[in-house]
């Protein structure tokens, strides 16, 4: 898809992109990105969603309603050249297994659906975000998990997921005009939300509450979970627990510090534009996941120092799962090289704060 010049005025040259999720972490990134092009964006926002005045006041044509609204996906898709389907139900609790069929399954399904009877017109451009929770993740059959890994998922948002894909899959063979991609995220977070004490993900992969507390939900996480490794690792933890909540250096049964995958959302931003512009994408699914992983024992000292926080130490005997996946074909096709490691994500958090 071309780039309309920023400096044109006229409405009718500014192509339409729709994108869902576009008051969300990553989608609004994305929506400022393609606006700073010149792009106009449209999307769907929630009834009550605390971000609708913000998206509205960036520039973005927000409908109200809802992705299992066929008829909503419609109206805010119409004349969209390009499709980017961020948004996502993201849960792991087993109550929650009907809200996520409808937001990530039908909701996938009208999306999808409406972007291929538009595509009867013209070609549309359209980029799925999947998870890598497609893969078995602590049960991967090998390390780094590539795009050729099978796709077993053994979380219930990850099936819902994988269905997504084989949706976007069924398109794409049946509609040549429609032109797809899928992006693999693994972790995401914004600066900020790394030293952020109740940060989504950062809160139970930094901190000794938020880790026990993600612990107690295992059951629901995972059709494996082992009750009795989760409340031997309970056993050992909670005695750590206290008020300030420090943050946990966690260590296998053989003194190996735990690792980390956790990639800044500005970086998702750059792969998802580059898959955009990109004809090698097409047809394509890529994992966008950082370079290398980092060891706890070297980041969380530097976390502590920077937040002034304390840290404890841990020693487990289960693994709690190592996420491990490689974009290097995310480097090779698309030139995608991420630019913020952990430790900058944090330089940039404290130094946002002293502005």
């Amino acid at each position: 898809m071309q780039q309309v010049p920023t400096n044109n005025n006229s409405e009718d040259l500014l192509v339409k992109v729709f994108i869902t999720g576009a008051s969300g972490r990553v989608g609004s990134q994305v929506a400022k990105a393609l606006m700073d092009r010149g792009h106009s964006i449209s999307t769907i926002v929630l009834p009550g969603d605390p971000n609708l005045s913000t998206a509205q006041a960036a520039g973005i044509e927000c409908i109200t309603g809802d992705l299992a609204d066929r008829h909503c996906v419609a109206q805010a898709m119409e004349g969209a050249e390009a499709v980017f389907h961020l948004a996502a139900l993201i849960s792991f609790r087993a109550e929650d297994r009907d809200r996520l069929w409808q937001a990530n399954v039908t909701g996938s399904y009208n999306v999808f659906d409406c972007a291929a009877r538009q595509s009867a017109q013209r070609p549309v451009r359209l980029i799925f975000a999947s998870s890598d929770q497609v893969y078995p993740t602590r049960f991967a059959r090998y390390r780094p998990v590539d795009e050729n890994h099978p796709r077993e998922p053994y979380s219930f948002y990850g099936m819902t997921k994988l269905l997504g894909q084989d949706l976007l899959d069924f398109f794409a063979r049946t509609h040549p005009n429609l032109k797809v991609s899928t992006a693999v995220f693994s972790h995401i977070e914004a600066a900020a939300e790394v030293i952020d004490p109740k940060g989504e993900y950062s809160r139970p992969a930094f901190s000794l509450q938020g880790r026990i507390d993600s612990l107690r939900a295992a059951s629901s996480h995972n059709a494996n979970s082992a009750a009795s490794d989760v409340q031997r690792l309970l056993e050992i933890l909670e005695p750590l627990a206290a008020d300030d909540d420090p943050l946990l250096i966690a260590r296998d049964a053989n003194g190996n510090a735990h690792t980390q995958e956790l990639t800044d959302v500005r970086d998702i931003v750059d792969a998802l534009l580059l898959m955009l512009d990109k004809p090698a994408a097409i047809g394509e699914t890529f994992n966008l996941a950082p370079p290398s992983l980092v060891g706890l024992d070297t980041f969380i000292p530097y976390l502590a120092k920077a937040t002034g926080r304390r840290y404890v130490e841990a020693k487990l005997p289960a693994e709690l799962g190592q996420p491990h996946s490689t974009a290097a074909k995310a480097r090779a096709l698309l030139g995608w090289v991420p630019r913020y490691s952990l430790f900058d994500m944090v330089d940039d958090a404290i130094a946002a704060q002293k502005r």
